[in-house]
């Protein structure tokens, strides 16, 4: 018995994983990254977002808020992503004014203001999949 398209599709799908504390923000984000043929997997904290990366489903990029609530934020996040799992590309984002010229001078990690365009963080986040996980085909 052979491999469907179906399961083709869904083995190719990729994963990412989605941490903002702003309940309404990230569901709207999830659904249109959905929308876009995403697994969206949400966290609304460091620790869930930490959880999924250690235990979850294999996530292929990580688009995080800087701000969250808890002890460590977006960045410490960064920090521990390229530590402990370095082939996991991340975006940020923040709508706080006063980190905004700071990341988005910086060239490690790519960073999209607050508020932003949904098909914006949708062409950033395939670009950014796309350079970290060439295609198997062609």
């Amino acid at each position: 018995m052979g491999v469907t398209a179906d399961q083709v599709a869904e083995e190719e799908r990729r994963t990412v994983l989605l941490v903002e504390d702003d309940a309404l923000l990230r569901v709207s984000a999830a659904d249109h990254l959905r929308g876009k043929g995403y697994h969206v997997v949400e966290a609304g904290t460091v620790i869930e977002a930490a959880t999924v990366l250690s235990s979850g489903p294999p996530v292929h990029l990580v688009f995080s808020d800087v701000d969250l609530p808890g002890a460590t934020g977006g960045l410490s996040l960064a920090v521990w992503i390229n530590a402990y799992h370095s082939n996991v590309p991340v975006i940020l984002t923040s709508g706080v004014r006063a980190v905004m010229p700071t990341l988005a001078d910086q060239r490690r990690i790519p960073f999209i203001p607050k508020p932003y365009d949904f098909e914006k963080v949708a062409a950033l986040i395939a670009k950014v999949i796309a350079e970290a996980f060439p295609s198997r085909q062609g």
